[in-house]
């Protein structure tokens, strides 16, 4: 499936979106084209860019990668980019076997332990020339770790590192304008990783233990790391190319093989966890190849669809925001089962004495689908990455600006589509809203299990409605087809939440502080301020 840039037009708007749409390969490239009537009317294409090595100056900065696979590419009606990139990660599983039987630490020195030359590989092939600014980045940004002064090595390395990606963002955003698997997926993990060891150096260094919050305390590094192990860290190959990101001191324990040690001093066997990760990702697969290209997110603004009714339109919406989700649990359930493969990804017991394999896992798929609120929905999404943010913004960040500070640094660290800031910005205001809504309502609903089970129903529907709503533009990434829809709708959701949060509170005034907590068990506390980083 080819990308295509269109300009369409509905009620005299218009708006910029993508299409997935089948083309010839040997089509004459920057020529206009008229596409076929697939929403009403006839629409006009504007020059149509294919990612080749002549057509678009800039793009061997971004993707210069291994066409081995055009082949394969061109059978399956998928860009050779994704291909790759797929191929890479089932490649990487036979590696983190080999790795976990033959590479163990108490079975090679850590010399030969460090996984450079695979990860290198992937890179190459998905990469190539751009692997120049992923090296540059690194090599820069250890160097400003052993020369900045500790009080500010953290900002030093942040406004480089940062600075760097948003550079690449920018740059590629104005060059190719679509989005596709490049040089900035594994710049953006690399990024994450800098940037937390920077701040793990500047707690360790600068600040007294008392100041320190438990992550804090347990991440802090009181001298750089040896450019080996930096290099291993960066470069492993489990996560070098969709993520997650695993954690400086996390990865050092796997390397020194005290991270799988289990109740009994015995290495826990991730096998288990390993087959049903495997099996998640092969119905996500099936999922993907049975029903993706049919829910593609444009299709909610195609007068076609917008002709339906109000609740068949609402559940193909549902539906599309839904097929969205799977192909991210796809690529991340993968990564978390190659990193477990590998060994990687004990994290203790849970409360029936069950071993924990969750350590690098990037979702939990079950909370997202059945989350009553949009606080547990973001909690339980790109789990990682939400631990990032909180390392390095929101437990650093004067508290009333954390929210919005948090959600501007998450859309400044995906780039520069429009549509990722209006779901940021919309995700901020729906967060406050939720927290407003919480605070005044949930107390009326406690008096009975009807009651409580009513406000979970409410809220679990309320939740749905608020993320399909609010992700939209995201997954468009343009400005447009996303406003087309809000205006469609009224902003009515928009409008809600700032109701919700200057004019509720007069109405039903909240519940006092100290009459929530009474409300709280003894044994239990809450853990808002301070999240364990997985």
């Amino acid at each position: 499936m080819k990308l295509i840039e269109i300009i369409s037009s509905y009620n005299g708007l218009e708006y910029e979106v993508n299409v997935y749409r089948r083309r010839d390969l040997n089509d004459d490239v920057g020529t206009p084209k008229v596409l076929p009537d697939i929403s009403g009317h006839k629409v006009r294409a504007a020059k149509v860019c294919r990612r080749t090595r002549v057509e678009m100056p800039g793009v061997h900065t971004f993707y210069d990668g291994s066409l081995m696979l055009q082949p394969l590419a061109v059978a399956t009606g998928i860009d050779v980019d994704k291909v790759n990139l797929v191929v890479c990660q089932f490649i990487s599983l036979p590696l983190a076997f080999v790795h976990y039987k033959y590479l163990a630490a108490n079975k090679v020195s850590r010399t030969y332990f460090h996984p450079l030359s695979a990860s290198f590989s992937a890179i190459s092939a998905m990469e190539s020339n751009a692997i120049k600014h992923l090296l540059s980045n690194i090599a820069i940004s250890f160097a400003l770790m052993h020369l900045s002064p500790p009080e500010y090595v953290h900002k030093c390395v942040f406004l480089f590192s940062m600075g760097y990606l948003v550079f690449i963002h920018w740059y590629r955003w104005y060059i190719l304008t679509t989005y596709s698997i490049d040089v900035t997926g594994p710049m953006m993990v690399f990024v994450q990783k800098v940037t937390t060891i920077a701040f793990s150096l500047h707690d360790g260094r600068v600040k007294k233990v008392e100041e320190l919050n438990e992550i804090q305390r347990r991440e802090a590094l009181s001298s750089v790391p040896p450019l080996l192990d930096y290099l291993s860290y960066i470069f492993h190959f489990q996560t070098v190319l969709t993520g997650p990101i695993c954690f400086y001191s996390d990865y050092m324990k796997w390397i020194d093989g005290t991270n799988a040690i289990g109740k009994d001093g015995k290495i826990e066997k991730q096998w288990q966890a390993v087959v049903s990760k495997l099996l998640q990702t092969s119905i996500f697969a099936l999922l993907i190849i049975r029903f993706g290209t049919q829910f593609y997110p444009e299709m909610i603004a195609e007068p076609k669809y917008l002709s339906w009714s109000s609740f068949a339109w609402s559940a193909l919406f549902f539906a599309v925001i839904f097929f969205q989700r799977i192909q991210y649990y796809f690529a991340w359930t993968l990564a978390d089962a190659i990193c477990n493969m590998s060994g990687l990804g004990f994290n203790g017991y849970d409360s029936k004495g069950r071993a924990r394999w969750d350590l690098v896992s990037n979702v939990d798929i079950i909370a997202v689908e059945l989350a009553t609120s949009l606080k547990e929905t973001v909690d339980s999404w790109n789990c990682c990455t939400m631990y990032w943010l909180r390392r390095v913004a929101y437990d650093r960040t004067p508290q009333r600006y954390r929210i919005v500070a948090t959600y501007m640094l998450s859309a400044v660290w995906h780039g520069f589509f429009l549509g990722y800031y209006i779901t940021f910005l919309t995700g901020a205001l729906f967060t406050v809203a939720a927290r407003t809504v919480r605070r005044c309502v949930r107390h009326h609903f406690q008096g009975t299990l009807f009651m409580r089970r009513l406000y979970n129903l409410i809220t679990f529907i309320t939740t749905k409605i608020a993320l399909a709503y609010a992700t939209f533009p995201f997954v468009t990434l343009h400005l447009n087809p996303g406003l087309f829809i809000y205006k469609r709708l009224y902003f009515s959701l928009h409008i809600l939440a700032l109701l919700a949060i200057f004019v509720l509170p007069i109405i039903l005034p909240p519940e006092s502080r100290k009459q929530d907590k009474s409300r709280l068990s003894p044994t239990k506390t809450s853990n808002d301020d301070v999240k364990k980083v997985q």
